[in-house]
């Protein structure tokens, strides 16, 4: 998972110091590291609407870092694979988003402090 958050980290300018273990910590409680059965999330509260191709409700959770459709559409970053399943994209789209949603600098040195999902130190939560 690291080689992927690197990869990530360097196409939106984070530091890896931070942008790196942020990552690799968000993706282990909510993809249990991308593991297959895990990387869509069919019964939390975004998993409503048709059945789309990867055979899951539209708007449900994917992706290494459980990124809803919306928000990974929202956030995507140019470089990278347009769907989520991708570690890289949806590793990028995730910094992108918590750079807006949370104010995190552009290093990323706010990360554990202002997401907890990205502290290593705090119970995971929804972000």
């Amino acid at each position: 998972m690291e080689s992927y958050a690197r990869k990530a980290g360097a196409l939106t300018g984070v530091d890896p110091r931070f942008g790196v273990p942020a990552l690799v910590t968000i993706t282990e409680p909510e993809s249990t590291f991308n593991n297959q059965r895990w990387r869509a999330d069919t019964v939390d509260a975004n998993a409503r609407g048709r059945i789309v191709a990867d055979g899951h409700p539209q708007n449900c959770s994917r992706g290494a870092t459980l990124c809803i459709p919306t928000i990974f559409a929202a956030f995507h970053q140019e470089e990278t694979a347009t769907t989520p399943y991708a570690v890289v994209a949806a590793g990028c789209a995730t910094i992108n988003d918590v750079r807006d949603r949370y104010r995190v600098d552009r290093a990323g040195s706010h990360s554990a402090s202002r997401v907890q999902q990205a502290d290593p130190k705090r119970s995971a939560r929804g972000y």
